[in-house]
């Protein structure tokens, strides 16, 4: 895939996938805005991108804060003229039965994952709509349709990411902006091994997660609108 002059935003950048992601649009020529609410990580990543002859942008925010995301959008257009990827990728989980789940709990996960997805795709459309063209990819998750307990909130969460992306989808695609979700599965990252006991061998890698990302955000996809796609590798 070819990203060379084009701007990718991709957020929960500091580890996991978010990093890979960013990584694989690096390498593809994108111009990558990183971010996390942690700045030492983005920015050490930002570095390692720029050193490699890639171009690369940190920004601190938390997504579920409106103003975080005006900023950070307004940083990207500001630094590289304008946006025509978002990778909304950041995530917050708990797994704590309904019972015993605080609001504080239910709010988190609701917060950063369905808000925060609000957020930067609502930021993100006028430079998308300016230039008639953008591609918003949406991280949901296989609990969205696997139903699974303790992951109540996280589930809701990641169910309204499909029905949101879905709506927003019939609303922007007369702009030549395309719109869609993964129901992503178990994937080999340091959080998913710190949680459950289960052989990394058998999960989805992060690069082919990636892979299908730089696939529905090029060109070759443009005749998927509205999708919400199963990426699970071998699991159902």
């Amino acid at each position: 895939m070819d990203f060379t002059n084009k701007v990718a935003i991709v957020t929960g950048a500091s580890q996991g996938l978010g990093v890979e992601i960013a990584m694989q649009f690096a390498k593809n020529g994108a111009s990558v805005v990183l971010v996390a609410r942690t700045y030492s990580k983005i920015k050490k990543l930002a570095d390692e991108i720029v050193a490699s002859g890639g171009k690369a942008l940190a920004c601190a925010a938390d997504i579920s804060k409106e103003e975080d995301v005006k900023n950070l959008v307004n940083q990207a257009v500001e630094t590289f003229g304008t946006v025509d990827i978002l990778v909304n990728n950041a995530a917050a989980h708990k797994a704590i039965p309904v019972k015993d789940l605080s609001l504080e709990d239910w709010n988190l996960q609701i917060n950063v994952n369905l808000t925060g997805t609000f957020l930067c795709s609502r930021e993100v459309l006028k430079p998308m709509m300016a230039q008639k063209s953008g591609k918003i990819i949406n991280i949901s998750s296989s609990s969205a349709k696997h139903f699974f307990p303790g992951f109540g909130a996280y589930a809701a969460s990641k169910g309204g990411i499909v029905s949101f992306s879905q709506t927003l989808a019939e609303e922007v695609k007369d702009y030549n902006i395309q719109v869609n979700a993964i129901y992503l599965g178990l994937t080999n990252t340091e959080y998913t091994r710190s949680r459950m006991d289960v052989d990394p061998s058998t999960m989805l890698q992060p690069d082919q997660v990636a892979d299908v990302i730089m696939f529905l955000a090029s060109e070759k996809s443009s005749a998927i609108v509205g999708a919400a796609i199963d990426v699970f590798g071998n699991r159902k």
